[in-house]
């Protein structure tokens, strides 16, 4: 998850122009790191 969010940093500061949803891009980066975090650790209760 952090490495989403350090790459959608970094896409959102260098280069907005080329991301499809332009600045939006960060409100759905969100959205999936949430819905990771959601699955693996809420989901799962830690199982694995």
């Amino acid at each position: 998850m952090f490495l989403v969010a350090i790459m959608n940093i970094l896409e959102f500061v260098l280069v907005p122009d080329l991301l499809l949803w332009g600045r939006y891009n960060a409100l759905f980066a969100l959205l999936f790191i949430g819905l990771v975090y959601y699955n693996e650790f809420v989901l799962n209760n830690g199982e694995k």
